[in-house]
């Protein structure tokens, strides 16, 4: 079959109001249908409009409640299935699927099946409802024991629970979960000051960089690592959501580790990770206004906001360690955390279209 669009997109503006775009390869109209299935081939779908022109925007017929999937339709033969990838999702900021993306053989990841978020602590009723609607079976949670004390999840209708410490104990989460939570901005800036080298103190990111070197590196990390992949190789086990507290270094490794195995590439992996810079911008405003009530230090500053921003040196770093201690991240998974090109072809069977 002739592909006829190859890339499309779904995005939601702040009023709701929704807007694919894509692009049509072919000569022929393209007809826009919703459905609540991620099935391109189901027959349980709603015409939106006949022969749209890209982009097309149009509200919600399930005004946010709901999850919503697109299909292009052109002609009988050829239809595309395309959804949202920033969920919208009340208090949550960083709820997304990581579904869509081309994989091996030219396959594209499922939507509906692999999620990531940042913590599910304190929801919303209507926050709860409409998860419990994507019928997550298996929530993975990286955080540490205090972490999990101090902040438990919600609960969204999953069967099961992993949690697998990933180590990930920056000053951001030493200091803060130390602290009362009306007390822990402050709590972290006088950590800051006490017990990281001044050296380090500066918005360049090298604790950063160390924390994301150590996820390829420490033992405890690919312990905690290889015990996910062993889940997600599970198809019983999905859909799955996986989480820290931000939804950013520790589950974007746990996510770029699944990518590699579904042979998404290196591009698109990098622009899955910095989704969570876009997605994050607003709530970082807020947390850097407030550490400047505390403090007019820059240095401090510059390193508070590294612990929270997220940019392309940090994934880079997995990779390239990935390469140095391996050749490449694939070769990387087989050799330390002892996964086989048959786990490969397995966890491509399961979450890539056939």
């Amino acid at each position: 079959m002739v592909v006829k669009i190859k890339t499309a997109s779904l995005n939601r503006n702040k009023q709701g109001q929704l807007t694919v775009s894509f692009e049509n390869n072919s000569a022929h109209q393209v007809d826009l249908y919703w459905t609540e299935e991620a099935n391109v081939n189901t027959t349980n779908k709603t015409l939106i409009s006949e022969d749209i022109k890209s982009p097309f925007s149009f509200e919600d017929p399930l005004q946010a409640k709901r999850r919503i999937y697109l299909i292009l339709q052109i002609g009988n033969d050829y239809s595309f299935l395309v959804a949202e990838r920033t969920l919208p999702i009340t208090g949550l900021n960083n709820f997304r699927d990581f579904g869509g993306y081309i994989g091996a053989n030219g396959k594209r990841v499922k939507w509906g099946l692999l999620y990531r978020s940042n913590h599910l602590h304190g929801l919303k009723p209507d926050a709860q409802q409409y998860i419990k609607t994507l019928n997550i079976q298996t929530i993975i949670d990286y955080r540490c024991e205090n972490e999990i004390k101090t902040s438990p999840n919600s609960s969204i209708g999953e069967k099961q629970t992993f949690n697998f410490d990933a180590s990930a104990q920056t000053a951001e989460l030493a200091a803060q979960f130390a602290a009362e939570p009306s007390n822990e901005d402050r709590a972290l800036i006088e950590s800051v000051l006490r017990d990281i080298p001044k050296e380090l103190v500066n918005g360049e990111g090298i604790q950063v960089l160390e924390q994301y070197r150590n996820f390829v590196l420490s033992e405890k990390s690919k312990n905690a690592y290889r015990q996910m992949l062993r889940v997600v190789l599970d198809g019983n086990n999905s859909p799955s959501i996986q989480h820290c507290r931000g939804g950013k270094d520790r589950t974007g490794y746990g996510v770029l580790l699944i990518q590699i195995m579904l042979g998404v590439s290196e591009s698109d992996i990098i622009y899955d990770y910095m989704l969570t810079h876009d997605n994050r911008l607003e709530r970082n405003k807020i947390k850097m206004e407030a550490y400047r009530k505390i403090t007019d230090n820059e240095d401090v500053l510059g390193y508070l906001l590294s612990l929270i921003d997220t940019r392309e040196s940090f994934v880079l770093e997995i990779l390239n360690t990935m390469k140095k201690v391996a050749g490449t991240p694939s070769n990387y998974i087989k050799q330390e955390l002892g996964f086989t090109d048959q786990d490969f072809e397995k966890m491509q069977a399961i979450y890539l279209e056939s």
